[in-house]
């Protein structure tokens, strides 16, 4: 009857490591499809980068901040303290808490037609 046991509980081990490497193969898988899907390099003009300071930078100051990194200013967003960049920088202005990417953002940036309405 022991040896029947034995047996029992070694095929019982066999599937439980068949079973782990089952998922980790899975999961090893999906990790390599997820990579797979990323999106490559964008062709076409890189996309301005959008500098977001506090709320408490004024926009002169904003400015002034971004054009000290030698960064070259395209506009100020619709609040003061955005600015918009050129997509050749790579430093980021003191002060600033975020650098984005405007690919699918330009919320912030101000058409011509609500810059002139705005005058």
């Amino acid at each position: 009857m022991s040896s029947v046991a034995i047996s029992t509980a070694s095929r019982f081990r066999l599937r439980q490591w068949r079973d782990i490497g089952l998922i980790a193969g899975l999961a090893l898988c999906s990790g390599f499809l997820a990579l797979a899907s990323l999106p490559g390099p964008v062709a076409g003009p890189p996309a301005p980068l959008a500098a977001v300071f506090p709320p408490w930078v004024v926009g002169e100051e904003a400015v002034a901040r971004s054009l000290a990194t030698g960064a070259r200013v395209l506009r100020q967003g619709t609040v003061p303290f955005v600015v918009v960049l050129a997509p050749e920088t790579t430093a980021r202005p003191v002060g600033a808490l975020l650098m984005l990417r405007l690919d699918g953002l330009a919320g912030c940036i101000i058409s011509p037609e609500a810059e002139a309405s705005r005058s």
